[in-house]
């Protein structure tokens, strides 16, 4: 057993891993990209439907094979079903990892499937156009999801199997571990890709794409990959998210907590940059983590008092507030953008010869 001590800083470094992979591929998207993704959530939840449509059911196929009473109806039997696997997981841990991985796997690509998909349908549309329609998105896939059982068991929502069984101690902390560790890669990958070629592609295509269509590139083919590659790693958000609470539903994935948060996180810290989603995430679930402990402690004078519902929207009221201030007052964030600079080439000497050359 762990202590209350414990679990607020294992739930800090979940929460922190979560939120790390989505801000950062949000502020790759729109810090470095200029393309306004309001649509977060649903990426986020496409990693998740795929461990609950098709990892899954994979993972049923294999404990039928190896002789496990599996019970047909997948909507009403899963509970059953995902407890005779989880037994059998406790003891295959090669398995389990397997599944794992192969989640990830599969969650980058139907991710990055999404996000190709979602820079088709937005098209050549730019600004509050193409948030509009980012936000329309969302919306309907909630309602095909929730009356199509075969997703994530419809509108009841689906057990998924702990791929993490196998470890003997507390469970609790080897997610804090995965999800940890996932984070910080993933943040790392993004970090690359920003001081890559590539990277440098994408801001000029923020700031005048008619520069980059001039040298013979495709700006639209740009956002396309820019869209891709953001969406298939928030998919991967889905899967550890899917692993902390062993349970997919649609109404997990909202655009509060997935789409409106990491707004706050990157225009806290700093847009355009990957320093200011670190300090923008951590200042951020800090704060979160925060007043979900200070919402515990007044709920029971709440009840007594009658405010139950204002502490509800404590939360939101904070956090939204914190997001007015930083648009007001620091809208370039806590670090603002620096310009890019390419390792080994001395600037300045390219400077003075420029003004010798002029003079």
């Amino acid at each position: 057993m762990i202590g209350p001590f414990e679990i607020m800083v294992v739930n800090l470094a979940i929460f922190f891993g979560h939120y790390i992979i989505i801000s950062t591929a949000l502020n790759f998207q729109y810090g470095n990209a200029g393309i306004p993704n309001m649509s977060s959530n649903i990426s986020v939840a496409c990693g998740a439907y795929v461990v609950s449509s098709i990892v899954l059911k994979i993972t049923m196929c294999i404990g039928s094979a190896v002789g496990l009473e599996l019970k047909p109806d997948w909507v009403w039997d899963n509970p059953y079903n995902i407890h005779l696997i989880n037994s059998y997981l406790e003891s295959a841990p090669l398995l389990g990892f397997s599944l794992f991985i192969l989640s990830i796997a599969m969650a980058l690509l139907f991710g990055s499937m999404l996000g190709w998909g979602l820079s088709l349908i937005s098209g050549k549309l730019r600004g509050v156009q193409l948030m509009i329609i980012f936000f329309v998105i969302p919306e309907a896939a909630n309602l095909i999801v929730a009356n199509n059982k075969f997703i994530a068991g419809g509108a009841q929502g689906a057990f998924i199997p702990n791929f993490l069984t196998w470890y003997q101690g507390e469970q609790m902390l080897i997610v804090a571990l995965v999800t940890l560790l996932v984070g910080l890669i993933s943040y790392f990958v993004i970090r690359k890709m920003l001081k890559s070629p590539f990277g440098r592609l994408m801001k000029a295509t923020r700031e005048n794409e008619w520069t980059v269509v001039s040298i013979g590139k495709s700006a639209i083919a740009i956002r396309r990959n820019v869209m891709a590659f953001g969406s298939g790693m928030m998919a991967v958000t889905g899967v550890l998210l899917s692993i902390y609470f062993s349970f997919v539903q649609y109404q997990f994935y909202s655009r509060v907590s997935y789409t409106i948060w990491p707004w706050l996180m990157i225009t806290l810290g700093g847009l355009g940059n990957d320093a200011g989603s670190f300090i923008g995430v951590l200042i951020c679930v800090s704060i979160i983590r925060i007043l979900s402990m200070i919402h515990n402690h007044l709920l029971p004078l709440a009840l007594e008092m009658n405010f139950v519902r204002i502490l509800s929207y404590m939360e939101d009221m904070v956090l939204g507030s914190l997001l007015i201030l930083f648009f007001i007052l620091r809208p370039n964030g806590l670090i603002p953008e620096r310009s890019s600079r390419i390792s080994g080439i001395n600037y300045k000497d390219i400077i003075a010869n420029e003004e010798k050359n002029m003079k």
